[in-house]
């Protein structure tokens, strides 16, 4: 018993050194420290810039459904963007959330006054080039298809309600002279190949 007790105050002799090392910060400690921060500074002005994105589209979003009166094209951009089939099983079910830029993009070309006034201009400048806004059905599809290409989520959409939705907006918002819809889905279909 006597030779336990030797043996852990020895042990406690030996650790000395750990114990007087734990006061001093070395130069890497403070340069580690020092990338840290900025990283948390970065990551901090990222969540606040997408806060306030996300603010914008749901502020424009809330606009458009006060906006929109043809309750068809509302109803559509549910089937088209809430649910969703898998393809593998063709089960169907709700999205916990959605694509909004996605959405919200569908329809910034007809809304240029409300676009700027959200401040969501900066975001889509890049694939959004009409001339003072004056928009054609060709220009549309093209748009659709970089937005498409831009901001796809990798979920699987059904392809006929997405035709179906563009030909009511399309319809809506005086793209097509057409009336029927089914004339203007396989003018969508050939030009969304």
């Amino acid at each position: 018993m006597v030779n336990e007790n030797i043996w852990a105050i020895d042990g406690i002799d030996t650790w000395e050194w750990i114990r007087q090392d734990v006061g001093k910060v070395t130069e890497k400690d403070v340069k580690r420290a020092q990338t840290d921060s900025k990283k948390a500074q970065q990551a901090q002005d990222e969540i606040k810039k997408d806060k306030q994105k996300n603010n914008q589209m749901a502020e424009f979003l809330s606009f458009l459904l006060k906006s929109i009166k043809n309750d068809k094209i509302l109803d559509n951009v549910y089937q088209t963007f809430f649910k969703v089939t898998n393809p593998k099983n063709n089960m169907t079910y709700i999205r916990k959330s959605i694509n909004n830029v996605i959405i919200v993009w569908f329809f910034v070309p007809f809304f240029q006054t409300e676009t700027e006034k959200y401040g969501l201009k900066k975001y889509f400048e890049q694939i959004l080039q009409f001339d003072g806004w004056r928009i054609s059905f060709e220009k549309y599809m093209s748009y659709i298809k970089q937005l498409s290409q831009k901001y796809h989520d990798n979920i699987p959409i059904n392809q006929q309600r997405l035709i179906g939705l563009l030909a009511l907006i399309s319809q809506e918002f005086g793209l097509q002279k057409e009336l029927d819809l089914k004339k203007i889905e396989k003018d969508i279909k050939k030009r969304l190949k």
